[in-house]
């Protein structure tokens, strides 16, 4: 999609398929937290007042819930559709943006938020990493990579990384620019900017180099 779609323009869509029953919408994400791009989701949990399906829209991530499921804590709820996490609870609790209903308390410690993000660094990032590194040795480094793909894997794990550390969530941009500062040999900057528009071809070469970022940031937060 080319264009980021306005919190009004979906809940226009919604209510015009399931009227009088979307109680609450709750933005976060990069609408929240300053890192909105041309191909930004629209990143939205929605409380209905009674089950439904809600149907798709182009553009929007979204996770569904009862009202009222956002005032007890995140294992206690299960959704109606898409992933829940300790860390969407504390952006909600933090950052996020009620754009219908009243704002939620989403109760949680930092000690979840924590327990999530190491617990993702293993479950999911570290598979991937794990079968890229098998097939790199075969790769040519020139060879241009889709950005998109690139951009997934080398700016999601510093987010991790940089909550760990500091118990804040930040977004893709500025968890590139954070791992860039501590580790400025790495070429994550040229990440940074692809994601904001510039033009910087990406290579295999970029994607051993968010390899490497990925074993430094496991280091760095096991030792």
């Amino acid at each position: 999609m080319d264009r980021v779609i306005t919190p009004g323009e979906y809940l226009s869509y919604l209510d015009a398929r399931l009227p009088g029953l979307v109680a609450g919408a709750h933005l976060y994400g990069s609408h929240v937290l300053d890192d909105v791009v041309p191909d930004s989701d629209l990143d939205v949990v929605i409380e209905l007042s009674s089950p439904a399906e809600v149907p798709a829209f182009e553009g929007a991530d979204v996770a569904v819930v009862l009202a009222g499921s956002l005032e007890k804590p995140v294992f206690d709820v299960t959704p109606l559709a898409g992933e829940i996490t300790p860390v969407l609870w504390q952006q909600l609790r933090t950052v996020g943006q009620t754009v219908r209903g009243t704002r939620p308390s989403c109760p949680g410690t930092a000690a979840d938020v924590e327990a999530y993000c190491r617990d993702n660094l293993v479950s999911y990032w570290k598979l991937d990493f794990d079968r890229f590194r098998e097939v790199l040795p075969s790769l040519d480094l020139a060879t241009t990579i889709p950005r998109e793909s690139l951009l997934w894997v080398g700016l999601g794990p510093a987010r991790l990384w940089h909550t760990i550390r500091t118990g804040e969530i930040v977004s893709k941009s500025r968890a590139g620019e954070l791992a860039a500062a501590r580790w400025p040999d790495l070429p994550v900057l040229d990440l940074v900017a692809s994601r904001r528009g510039s033009d910087v071809p990406l290579t295999v070469a970029h994607a051993e180099a968010s390899l490497e970022l990925f074993d430094r940031i496991m280091a760095d937060v096991t030792t």
